[in-house]
């Protein structure tokens, strides 16, 4: 399998895309390895909630050894220990409760403060390459991207999954989940006319019943996202006129956010599954080449 070449040859404007998925979007660092093995830029990256952080890594200018790094070292359990107990009481309309939409499930502090820490409390000014984060606006339910102002804090917006953690203010509106409205936003890659797009897509198909309310209401969420994902893609893929390439990375045991101790797994199952997808991506790029040549 050759390099891109250098020079002077016709190189297509690509767009890599990580969905949402928990900690699972840790398995599309392995991409990121093949891309630099081969030469491949990147000239937009978009993420989505846990794909939010992988993307962010990566557009920041993490090499992919220091992302798996990242992860391990600063992802802990500890992370989704702290339970706000006010806000329970509060959704069980107990004394002393207390709920409204500042609030979630878990207290987001620490959290925050590892994101700042990944990425040195900076603004979207140092990204090396440009990155867009899907959020959902509490207020009305609509996608919005954030491209601007402190990393951090939006890439937690993104990866806040209420009612887990609580949303975030971010100039003067309130933020969740971007997988609340759009899972896998490869359709702000088509909008934005990207040539090759190619988007990694989590799927976690569990099989046995859950076991309690949270894993039940966990694993809910996740279908719900999976379904919308699917939709947004077959449209993305309609109206797209290049190249997308969608890699799919099915888990088939549930893995909550939490479950840092199967990091090592996950990014091994995206190894595995991106070997098998290098050869698609290889021949995208060089069928738009072809294409552009026909034209010239």
């Amino acid at each position: 399998m050759s390099k891109i070449p250098k020079g002077n040859a016709i190189k297509p404007k690509i767009a890599v895309v990580v969905g949402s998925g928990g900690i699972k979007p840790a398995c599309a660092i392995p991409l990121f390895e093949f891309l630099d093995e081969h030469g491949i830029g990147i000239d937009m990256l978009i993420g989505c909630s846990g794909g939010a952080i992988v993307s962010a890594m990566r557009g920041f200018g993490y090499a992919p050894s220091e992302m798996s790094e990242l992860f391990s070292k600063n992802l802990t359990r500890s992370l989704f220990s702290s339970v706000d107990y006010r806000t329970l009481l509060g959704i069980a309309k107990m004394p002393l409760g207390r709920f409204d939409k500042t609030r979630g499930i878990l207290k987001p502090q620490r959290l925050i403060e590892v994101l700042k820490v990944i990425f040195k409390n900076s603004t979207f000014d140092a990204m090396k390459i440009p990155t867009l984060v899907q959020v959902t606006d509490v207020d009305t339910g609509e996608g919005a991207l954030i491209d601007s102002g402190g990393i951090a804090e939006a890439v937690y917006a993104s990866a806040a999954q209420f009612p887990f953690f609580p949303p975030v203010s971010i100039g003067g509106r309130w933020f969740v989940d971007g997988a609340f409205s759009s899972p896998l936003p490869v359709l702000e890659a088509v909008n934005r006319g990207y040539d090759v797009i190619i988007a990694v897509a989590i799927e976690q198909q569990v099989k046995t019943e859950s076991k309690s309310f949270i894993e039940f209401l966990h694993q809910f969420i996740s279908r719900s996202y999976t379904s919308t994902q699917k939709k947004q893609t077959a449209l993305a893929i309609d109206m797209h006129h290049h190249e997308i390439i969608v890699i799919n990375m099915h888990f088939d045991e549930m893995i909550n956010m939490w479950d840092v101790e199967k990091l090592p797994d996950i990014i091994e199952t995206g190894r595995k599954i991106i070997n098998k997808k290098k050869d698609e991506i290889m021949a995208a790029i060089e069928n738009f080449r072809g294409r552009r040549k026909k034209h010239e």
